[in-house]
């Protein structure tokens, strides 16, 4: 007879714990930290790939670097244009003091010094504010028997240019030659450097009358910019 199989018994099951589940809170905060890991993690990435590409500077040029920029410049206040101001100029250079120029066009004396620190026209000497207009004229010069239009260098030169036109026009009126002799064997400088010779003789002066030239206020004109 053939003999019967033991009965196993079966063996109990063993319980699998359930998965924890999240709450909705905690699942976006997972999901937050995740996608911070994922960026951190593509910057790295992205920062190794810059160093292999770029070579990394030495201190000492980054240094250099950073002390090649200029310095940021102080802006001025621009002083709005005004026909008295050049006039107040005009009678600084003549001899009166920033005040009293000033005054006598009334306007107020810190506008005026505003307008010449602005065109660099002043300098200190002391506690005393000095005229230094060295701004190139363009000036008509009788010379060497007829009138040439040159620039002249500074307001000194135009000066000398304006009193010599003028000392000519009253020979030319007058006949009285005293008036040009304070001008035989001067000259006026020319931007260039040159020097040119301002025409005295007589006969010259009225040849260059007769040309019937264009006044001097017509052609003088200040070249420096505004």
């Amino acid at each position: 007879m053939a003999r019967r199989k033991p009965k196993t018994r079966p063996q109990p099951r063993t319980k699998r714990s359930p998965t924890p589940t999240l709450s909705r809170p905690k699942a976006r905060r997972a999901a937050k930290t995740k996608k911070s890991t994922r960026k951190l993690r593509a910057k790295r990435a992205k920062a190794l790939a810059r160093r292999k590409v770029t070579p990394r500077l030495k201190s000492g040029s980054r240094r250099k670097i950073s002390a090649s920029k200029k310095p940021t410049q102080r802006v001025r206040r621009k002083v709005a244009q005004d026909p008295r101001l050049e006039i107040a100029v005009r009678d600084m250079n003549r001899g009166a003091s920033l005040t009293e120029a000033a005054r006598s066009l009334n306007i107020t004396p810190e506008s005026l010094q505003s307008f010449l620190g602005q065109r660099r026209l002043s300098k200190r000497k002391g506690r005393r504010l000095v005229i230094k207009d060295n701004r190139p004229r363009r000036v008509p010069v009788m010379t060497n028997g007829r009138i040439r239009v040159v620039t002249v260098d500074g307001y000194a030169e135009a000066r000398m240019a304006g009193q010599h036109y003028q000392a000519a026009g009253e020979l030319v009126r007058t006949n009285d030659i005293a008036v040009i002799k304070p001008f035989k064997g001067r000259s006026v400088r020319l931007t260039t450097g040159k020097e040119i010779p301002l025409e005295t003789d007589p006969n010259a002066l009225h040849r260059i009358a007769a040309m019937d030239s264009p006044p001097f206020h017509e052609i003088y004109e200040i070249l420096s910019p505004t």
